[in-house]
């Protein structure tokens, strides 16, 4: 399913490296708790991000496959504390799109030079983002749910910063290994 963007929202995402769309639903906050892989274990969530997300995805990169990566709630201790792109905090590299959403955000009012707050505007807003952007962390003190879309052919790497390393070897995964369409599914363009 290829979603519709105007020229101009393309073409912001493109210059800018991220945008903000208004499409989060209010009772999606109500799925989301602590941990990695929420989308495993709710439906709705699962559905959410294959129907609504992955599709924004495909056309914002521009690529003809993404793939569910991984997902999880960063809230409190277990938001990073220094700025960094995406392949510096988790355990699969291949990364191509990242969204996120927050139920109540508080915008700090310091802007960094170097970055971008990961954080929509609105509670209503998802915001998403190119992965070798710099996620200024630091300033971040809302809880927010983040999204990763990969490439097809990303691969599970030992990642000492990423406090959930060791996730997929439940399910057979080894360091090295590329994600597999069972435990992450791939997602078409039409």
């Amino acid at each position: 399913m290829r979603t519709t963007l105007s020229a101009e929202q393309t073409s912001f995402f493109s210059k800018n490296g991220f945008i903000e769309f208004a499409i989060a639903p209010k009772e999606l906050f109500a799925l989301l708790h602590p941990g990695r892989d929420l989308w495993r274990k709710e439906p709705l969530l699962k559905q959410f991000i294959i129907k609504t997300l992955a599709p924004i995805a495909l056309t914002l990169s521009g690529k003809k496959q993404v793939r569910v990566a991984c997902d999880q709630m960063m809230e409190g201790e277990n938001r990073p504390t220094k700025k960094a792109p995406l392949k510096e905090l988790f355990s699969i590299q291949g990364f191509i799109m990242g969204a996120i959403i927050a139920q109540n955000p508080i915008i700090p009012t310091r802007r960094s030079p170097l970055g971008i707050i990961p954080l929509p505007a609105a509670p209503e807003n998802i915001l998403f983002f190119k992965p070798e952007l710099i996620l200024d962390w630091p300033v971040v003190k809302s809880d927010c749910y983040l999204v990763l879309f990969s490439a097809p052919n990303a691969v599970y790497i030992h990642n000492g910063k990423d406090p959930h390393t060791n996730y997929l070897k439940p399910f057979g995964y080894s360091f090295g290994d590329t994600l597999k369409n069972e435990f992450h599914p791939l997602i078409l363009s039409s």
